[in-house]
């Protein structure tokens, strides 16, 4: 049994992927031997949910953008690292890795892990400098398109090569490629037998830009009418895009199902994903749709660009409402259409499972 002490960091208030990466991670390392410590705002969902699954969790302030200057909350966490001995500590966010980055280097933890999810630039201010390069002992990208992005704006010197590691979101293969049906989808709102199912499975936001998908899905309609498509999840634009879909006169073909706790059975149902994200780190999603054995049509996008292969696993196309719509319809009428998710789901077997993803973080970090 492995006896480390490892830490992870989040203070978010609602739950999201990095939220679920925190969780699930913290839960296999600790099955693992670990001795695994949780930092967590109070009441959040992160918090109940890893003292649910008995966790050994303590509760802190909401980490912002310049609690790193507040020196009493870096005492505190200081303090907090040196008592509980921390071998390795993990972040996310940016805010967090700018307070938890210092609060690590001036507790002299071992290993002091950014992993990086989002596929931005980071800032080239001064102190983000001085830390990516001082008290950052790793640096974590989920993609090579996370990492490029990441890193555009620094010179070699501040993140050296020696640093960074690649290690790509993993699922939990079996969960997806075997799941527990919850619901027959086509009696749960009412679908046709033989009306082909599509679904669109993430928050309604900007960042996952559902508005197109829906003004695509009013040109498909002109090609063809033997479809549903499920908009799974919720979000704060999820009102818009209900005015949007009365507007165009696609209730019948549209379904906002809001939000659900059984996507692996969803996913099992549907006859494949259509995604059209502005930008991603490694998308959860599109990892577990090839799980599920499902083929894919996406906006083309650099990361999504790393995970579906054209022809092989799915279709990616422009950003352009017509485009979208020649995609989605070039699926539905490809008699091979499972042939692409099985093929989908090997390469996710092989490249992508959770087990892969923690393996990996152990051998880099941990060992």
């Amino acid at each position: 049994m492995n006896q480390k002490n490892v830490l992870f960091i989040n203070t978010g208030i609602i739950w999201g992927g990095v939220e679920g990466w925190h969780f699930k991670t913290a839960k296999s390392l600790k099955k693992r031997g670990y001795n695994v410590f949780i930092l967590a705002a109070k009441n959040t969902p992160f918090e109940k949910k890893c003292k649910k699954a008995e966790l050994n969790v303590e509760t802190i302030n909401t980490i912002g953008n310049s609690t790193f200057v507040n020196l009493i909350r870096v005492y505190k966490l200081v303090k907090y690292l040196r008592k509980n001995n921390i071998e390795a500590m993990f972040f996310c966010q940016s805010s967090h890795f700018k307070f938890a980055s210092l609060c690590g280097y001036l507790a002299g933890v071992k290993k002091i892990i950014y992993r990086r999810a989002l596929a931005k630039p980071i800032n080239n201010h001064l102190y983000n400098r001085v830390a990516l390069k001082n008290f950052v002992t790793d640096f974590m990208a989920i993609s090579k398109t996370t990492l490029a992005k990441s890193v555009e704006n620094l010179s070699e010197d501040i993140l050296k090569k020696i640093k960074i590691q690649l290690i790509y979101n993993g699922v939990k293969f079996d969960k997806y490629a075997f799941p527990e049906i919850k619901t027959d989808l086509r009696k749960e709102f009412s679908i046709g037998e033989d009306e082909i199912i599509i679904a669109n499975i993430g928050r309604l936001g900007r960042q996952k830009a559902q508005q197109d998908l829906i003004k695509s899905i009013e040109i498909l309609k002109n090609y063809h009418n033997k479809f549903k498509v499920l908009f799974v999840g919720t979000g704060n634009k999820r009102k818009e895009y209900e005015h949007l879909v009365s507007q165009l006169g696609l209730e019948e073909d549209i379904i906002f199902t809001g939000f659900r706790n059984d996507i692996p059975s969803i996913l099992s149902q549907v006859d494949f994903v259509a995604h059209t994200a502005i930008y991603e780190g490694c998308p959860w999603i599109v990892l577990e749709t090839m799980a599920a054995g499902k083929p894919i049509v996406s906006v083309d996008i650099p990361s999504v660009e790393e995970l579906v292969c054209e022809g092989v696993t799915g279709y990616l196309v422009e950003r352009d409402y017509n485009k979208i719509a020649n995609g989605i319809l070039k699926m539905i009428n490809n008699n091979d259409r499972d042939n692409l998710g099985y093929n989908a789901q090997k390469i996710c077997q092989k490249n992508y499972t959770f087990n892969n993803m923690v393996d990996k973080i152990e051998s880099e970090f941990l060992n």
